[in-house]
């Protein structure tokens, strides 16, 4: 005997908001970070936006569209491991605005990242996911 799985109308809505809010950032275009490694403060920042990208804190939802590995998912969100940056220079600030805009119109993709990666994220998580981001593509990890 099959049993199927009837899922409420809501839990499909909050199902597919999550996947869209996981588009945290859109990788930004061709700048080029200094290849450095990250010590004390910045490296402990790096961490935690890690865990926030992967979803281990604060709610964090970048890696369903990024993938766990940010090197994206095809459709939903870009590598962000490359050196190519689609929407900006790819400077700390460019990220951190990213992240608390969003990319409404995406160059590669259809689907839009929205403010925040659609989580509350205050002032000091936005700069440990951008830090984690950008240490993706500079060389720092």
């Amino acid at each position: 005997m099959t049993s199927r799985l009837r899922i409420p109308l809501d839990a499909k809505v909050l199902a597919v908001a999550a996947l869209a809010a996981g588009l945290c950032f859109a990788a930004p275009a061709a700048a080029q970070g200094p290849s450095v490694t990250p010590q004390g403060d910045e490296k402990a920042l790096i961490a935690q936006g890690e865990n926030i990208f992967k979803g281990k804190a604060a709610g964090g939802l970048c890696w369903t569209c990024h993938g766990v590995d940010a090197k994206g998912m095809k459709g939903l969100g870009p590598d962000l491991t490359d050196k190519t940056w689609l929407h900006g220079d790819g400077s700390i600030d460019f990220v951190k605005s990213t992240v608390k805009a969003g990319i409404a119109k995406p160059k590669k993709g259809a689907t839009p990242m929205p403010p925040f990666g659609g989580v509350p994220l205050n002032d000091n998580q936005v700069a440990a996911v951008a830090a984690y981001v950008q240490s993706l593509s500079a060389g720092k990890r």
